[in-house]
């Protein structure tokens, strides 16, 4: 593929027409197979040249992408710092009658650690079934309306063994199993998995009961669906290192979901029951989520009631508290507002009734100029508030924003901030963002300490050094006139050998106690606070590349298309902007899809790629269960997207803490 550049360059690019299929050859007379499509050019301008020579390609055989990496670092947050070596591999072969085989995987040799993740996506089968089978370290499957938006959010399992998903779009059938080690991943300079005890085992399935079933693709079936979730866990433990008996427990828990959807109009009620070996009898909770579409407006009604020591086969879930919510939304070209109210009250009487509330708004002013508020307001089981008002806007110097936050309450110090936030207008293929913020903390409730003043500042930088190395950094601190104080450095840097080596570095410095932002809702799930005061770890890559087979068949795409890239990160949003700001970072290890069907895992620093995708409506998604929690998915976790013929799209897509 060869890129013209400059204002005077055209090109023509032609495509042939699909070759006919078997059924239509059989009824007309033999045709020339289609040529594939090239790139011709109208002025007869020499291509410009890169500093990278271009190797050979491949077109022989099925199509196939294949990364290999040399990983040097130490372990983050590791007091004896010692270098590790390891290894990661990144295999993909899409093929006509398997599906899609992709295998993701590292390990460290002298370490004895490391993970592996073997993947068949969209195996066609008789009847219309499409099959998908995981291998490794996975996460056990659920159901898809199970995974669906909801008051109240249902964990899966991160597990090291095998688990599969059969699919009948035609039907409205679907049937997953899996079973494995219970662990989590740990990070560089491999994506270990951390073995916990025990074993975990699901079973699960969804079906129509009735309804429309002629679009299969899409996103919203009408009519009545079902599903039904199984998950046993023996002997486990969240403990690394668990002590006694009663450190472990048996349990076993069933999710049984009715779905009802029409046009405009949702509902949709869950039963969760689980019963373990540490708790006396069993425990259950029930929540019913419905919601309606009045042109731009959408409204919402919902019950839960989730008992006391309820959990999920071992794993937390919201307990102790039932109440009822009432939602709305109002999206037009200038105005978006939302607001919801719950109304709380303590099963066992730990607490007196309460509630809790929250409302934002943005307002458009101009093409380039908007002002957004919020807040969020808890009244039960001791009170807490925050609120936030902003002025984003673009000048001279590019996009701005000016950000004010409050928030206090009972058991946390009260905190006004002010914050600056600045995207700087600068040349092609650099970005520069800064933030900088002044404020102050109040009295610390729980420790007496002292109200002191605050100061902050971040910046976010990315610069190519020539046509082959960019260079990355983000540098953040914040001081305080107590004792509050912290600062992160984050140096990255890329240089791109030839078209098939790269390598990578990255230096992470960080000092000083970090201020941890709990969640102010009542049924986010309940997390130990972690607190981590200082760091200084780095790793080196050295990566291989490699893509070959005919390119006439890209991701997503069939025989003759041609096709883009995407590219993207995944990042923690904490100030809910929906724009990555300097101070926040990537999500590493969370699992990516397209359409669904191919899967990528995250990096160190939250980014991902499909390095070659079909032209046209492409649909990228995270899913909340590869998600570290609280952090949820923004608008169903989906971004959809336009593909253009060798264009590079690229996408943020945030996760966001429920308040």
């Amino acid at each position: 593929m060869t890129v013209w550049r400059g204002r005077r360059r055209l090109a023509l690019y032609l495509c042939a027409a699909l070759t006919p299929t078997a059924a239509v050859l059989a009824q007309t007379t033999a045709q020339p197979p289609a040529a594939p499509y090239v790139d011709r050019e109208i002025e007869g301008l020499a291509p410009e040249t890169s500093a990278i020579e271009s190797a050979p390609y491949d077109a022989e055989g099925l199509p196939r992408f294949l990364r290999l990496e040399t990983r040097l670092g130490t372990q983050p947050f590791d007091d004896q710092r010692r270098a590790r070596l390891g290894f990661a591999a990144f295999a993909l072969v899409e093929t006509p009658n398997h599906g899609t085989l992709s295998l993701d995987g590292s390990v460290s040799p002298k370490e004895g650690r490391g993970s592996l993740t073997l993947r068949q996506r969209g195996m066609p089968w008789d009847g219309g079934w499409l099959a998908n089978h995981e291998l490794g370290v996975i996460n056990t499957p659920a159901p898809d309306i199970t995974r669906r938006p909801s008051r109240v959010f249902v964990p899966s399992s991160l597990v090291q063994g095998v688990g599969a998903e059969w699919n009948n779009a035609g039907r409205g059938l679907q049937l997953q199993a899996a079973t494995g080690t219970p662990g989590r991943l740990e990070g560089l300079p491999t994506s270990a998995f951390k073995s916990l005890s025990g074993q975990r085992s699901s079973l699960g399935g969804q079906w129509q009961l009735g309804g429309d079933n002629a679009d299969s693709n899409a996103a919203e079936r009408l009519g009545w669906t079902a599903a039904l979730r199984a998950e046993s866990a023996r002997d486990v433990s969240l403990l690394d290192n668990p002590l006694t008996a009663a450190d472990r427990e048996d349990a076993d828990a069933a999710q049984l979901a009715l779905r009802y959807a029409a046009p405009g109009l949702r509902v949709q009620g869950q039963v969760v029951h689980n019963a373990s070996s540490r708790v006396n009898g069993g425990r259950s909770g029930y929540w019913v989520d419905g919601e309606w579409d009045e042109g731009p407006r959408r409204h919402g009604l919902g019950l839960f009631r989730l008992e006391p020591e309820l959990s999920w086969a071992g794993q937390p879930l919201p307990s102790d508290i039932s109440g009822a919510y009432a939602r709305t939304a109002w999206r037009t070209r200038q105005w978006s507002a939302e607001a919801s109210l719950d109304w709380l009250s303590s099963i066992s009487g730990r607490a007196a009734d309460g509630s809790y509330a929250t409302a934002s708004a943005r307002w458009r002013l101009a093409r380039n100029s908007s002002l957004g508020s919020g807040f969020s307001l808890r009244r039960f089981d001791g009170e807490a508030w925050d609120a936030y008002g902003d002025w984003r806007f673009a000048s001279g110097w590019g996009p701005s924003g000016l950000r004010l936050e409050f928030g206090g309450g009972q058991s946390v110090a009260s905190r006004q901030q002010l914050l600056y936030d600045q995207d700087w207008t600068v040349p092609q293929g650099f970005s520069l963002n800064t933030s900088l913020g002044l404020g102050r903390l109040g009295r610390d409730p729980v420790t007496g300490e002292a109200p002191q003043n605050l100061w902050s500042a971040a910046l976010s930088l990315s610069a190519p050094m020539g046509d082959s190395t960019l260079l990355r950094g983000t540098l953040n601190t914040e001081q305080g006139s107590g004792s509050s104080s912290r600062w992160g450095l984050n140096l990255g840097f890329n240089w791109r050998i030839n078209t098939r080596w790269s390598l990578e570095a990255n230096l992470n410095r960080s000092e000083g106690k970090s201020l941890v932002a709990t969640s102010l809702d009542p049924l986010a799930t309940p997390l130990p606070t972690v607190n981590s005061n200082s760091d200084r770890s780095f790793y080196a890559v050295l990566r291989y590349e490699l893509q070959a087979g005919s390119r006439n068949t890209p991701l997503g795409g069939s025989a003759l298309d041609g096709g883009g890239r995407i590219e993207g990160v995944v990042y923690f949003d904490a100030n809910k902007s929906g724009t990555q700001e300097a101070s926040e970072t990537g999500v590493p290890g969370v699992t990516v899809f397209l359409d669904n069907r191919y899967g990528v895992r995250t990096d160190a620093q939250g980014r991902f790629e499909f390095p070659f995708v079909a032209s046209g409506p492409r649909t990228v998604s995270v899913r909340n269960e590869t998600l570290p929690l609280p952090w949820a998915v923004v608008d169903e976790g989906q971004a959809k997207v336009d593909v253009r013929l060798r264009e590079t799209t690229r996408l943020s897509l945030p996760v966001q803490r429920a308040d």
